[in-house]
């Protein structure tokens, strides 16, 4: 009887490896920044206890450089929009930046800019802000504002 069913359960096991390995590459590809994608902070007057004070230095176009301080991202809003990735050794993708600002000081990217920002950037951009595009969290909050 045992012998009769351990092909049952190799090919069982064989199954929810398969479902868990797709699983996986569905995440990663999830997670890793595409053309097209967006990344959405929605103004909070709190900012999460704990956050540590991470600034990133971006690259603008023709210009100096500029700060993005992730918790005046929090605190203010805005969006990131990856527009193209752009080739070489190393990842980087030109995205457009708008929203209030960027940094509560001289490094401030301004309400409106173009900026080049390495992909290791963007996913801690990402996980700042939730994961790439609109938040299924915020929506129903958005639709009961509206309905009252």
């Amino acid at each position: 009887m045992a012998l009769a069913l351990r092909p049952a359960i190799v090919v069982a096991v064989c199954v929810l490896v398969a479902v868990i390995a797709v699983n996986t590459i569905t995440q990663l590809a999830r997670t890793t920044p595409h053309v097209g994608d967006i990344l959405v902070f929605a103004p909070s007057a709190v900012v999460p206890v704990g956050d540590d004070d991470t600034r990133l230095l971006v690259h603008r176009q023709d210009q100096f450089g500029c700060v993005l301080d992730l918790n005046v991202l929090r605190r203010s809003g805005g969006s990131l929009v990856i527009e193209t990735e752009i080739g070489g050794n190393t990842k980087n993708f030109r995205v457009h930046w708008a929203g209030d600002r960027t940094s509560g000081d001289t490094g401030n990217c301004g309400a409106d800019a173009n900026l080049v920002i390495d992909h290791r950037d963007l996913s801690i951009l990402a996980l700042a802000a939730g994961d790439y595009g609109i938040s299924h969290k915020r929506i129903p909050a958005f639709a009961d504002d509206i309905s009252n």
